[in-house]
């Protein structure tokens, strides 16, 4: 039974006053939460998006009794507190993204999770609000929406699914090939966690995992390049989600563990997520965000700063180093531990780009995206780091990425991978200590 106990506001009554257009297509979405260790969803307020012309606008608002519940979590602790009752959004043209604010738009499925929904809608655009509701089940963290105060309810263990059917869904989907009628409704499973490249989520041991697959572009074998780097990550002392390299008849696949979902599919648990666009009010389509300022929000909101801090700077590290140019503000998050407070997520999309382009995704400090191992020295004490423990960690990654080939080689890569990431290691030391 669907907890429908939390009211939320009522539309229109119960919106936020809020200047708007005399004439606008205005619809409005529940939002629920699964607070922790709850097996369903509860309301926490509602949602409203409205159209005028090619412009959106919009707001939150969280409901009453939800606000004055004692495990009340804030959708967003530094930008979306319970404290404040609503929050408008700044209109925002709809080719630009539309007017979500970052903490909400974490909830759309990202770029082949919009694929996968605009194949199965013919083609056809869907509105933030329609990909809302279309994406429950899968997407990342705790949230869910409705178009009543009926919340979602809780995933359920579905029948087995080939890995092998899975694989050749996306493959079609991906170059642009009609996909087998027998498939379709595997390409329901399509949005997770962040990025372009196909994949899919699998209950597997009775847990969530995702699956990713070849993109079309794809040069060397991704999938094999980022489980040795999740291997090389590890040995310094990086978390990163339990993975398996998986051989298929034609590909490799890489299967990753969700870590916003904890215990078996049917334990129903999500844990709250924040990616740290939203952590740090950082828009992924500007040039705001920085390792330092996702410092500064973990000691604010954070439950293990003197854990994570260093691993923060390890991370670092450890990107400059590999050539990781993917690693913006889309690619780190927070996962919610308690009260108003958050820890590193496991590291994922962690992956060599084996360009050399000589910047960073995420700049070391806002302005500063050249990646030097001098301007990593320099940032060190935001980290809680000392010039000392500084130079002994970046000392001691350095080894261990400079025995990067016995890892790659161990773990699967092949000759051809190996003299790419040889060269683009050898580049990439020359670019950050030079």
């Amino acid at each position: 039974m669907n907890s429908t106990s939390d009211e939320a506001p009522k539309p229109p009554d119960g919106r936020a006053k809020r200047a708007r257009p005399d004439t606008a297509d205005e619809r409005a979405l529940y939002t629920g939460m699964y607070l922790p260790d709850a097996r369903n969803p509860i309301p926490v307020g509602l949602l409203t998006l409205g159209r005028r012309g090619v412009t959106e606008y919009g707001g939150f608002e969280y409901g009453k009794q939800y606000r004055a519940r004692e495990d009340a979590i804030a959708l967003n602790p530094g930008f979306m507190p319970t404290a404040g009752a609503s929050f408008d959004f700044a209109p925002r043209r709809l080719r630009d993204g539309g007017a979500l604010n970052l903490s909400l738009r974490d909830c759309l499925p990202d770029a082949w999770g919009e694929l996968v929904l605009r194949y199965q809608n013919n083609w056809k655009p869907l509105s933030a609000d329609e990909m809302l509701l279309k994406t429950n089940d899968y997407r990342v963290g705790a949230l869910v929406f409705s178009s009543t105060l009926t919340m979602p309810p809780s995933l359920v263990e579905r029948a087995p699914v080939r890995l092998e059917d899975l694989a050749e869904a996306a493959r079609c989907l991906a170059f642009e090939m009609e996909v087998p009628t027998p498939l379709k409704r595997l390409l329901t499973q399509g949005g997770t966690l962040g990025g372009a490249r196909p994949k899919a989520s699998l209950v597997r041991d009775r847990a969530l995992w995702m699956t990713k697959f070849p993109a079309k572009d794809d040069e060397v074998d991704v999938q094999v390049l980022e489980a040795c780097t999740l291997r090389l990550a590890a040995l310094c002392d990086i978390r990163v989600p339990d993975f398996e390299l998986k051989p298929l008849q034609k590909i490799n696949a890489l299967l990753l563990r969700r870590f916003d979902r904890p215990g078996a599919v049917t334990d129903g648990l999500r844990i709250h997520y924040l990616s740290a666009a939203a952590f740090t009010d950082s828009p992924y389509d500007s040039n705001k965000g920085s390792y330092v300022g996702l410092a500064n929000q973990l000691r604010l909101h954070g439950s293990a700063v003197a854990r994570d801090l260093p691993e923060l700077f390890r991370r670092l590290v450890f990107n400059v180093l590999i050539d990781n140019t993917d690693d913006h503000v889309k690619n780190h998050g927070v996962l919610h531990t308690g009260g108003n407070l958050y820890e590193l997520s496991p590291a994922f999309d962690m992956v060599p780009q084996l360009t050399n382009l000589g910047y960073m995704g995420m700049a070391i400090t806002e302005g500063s995206e050249t990646p030097h191992l001098d301007a990593v020295r320099e940032a060190a004490n935001h980290f809680g780091m000392s010039k000392t423990a500084a130079n002994e960690t970046i000392q001691r990654i350095s080894q261990v990425v400079a025995g990067w080939k016995v890892v790659f080689a161990g773990a699967g890569a092949d000759a051809v991978l190996l003299r790419r990431v040889e060269h683009c290691f050898k580049v990439q030391e020359k670019l950050v200590t030079a």
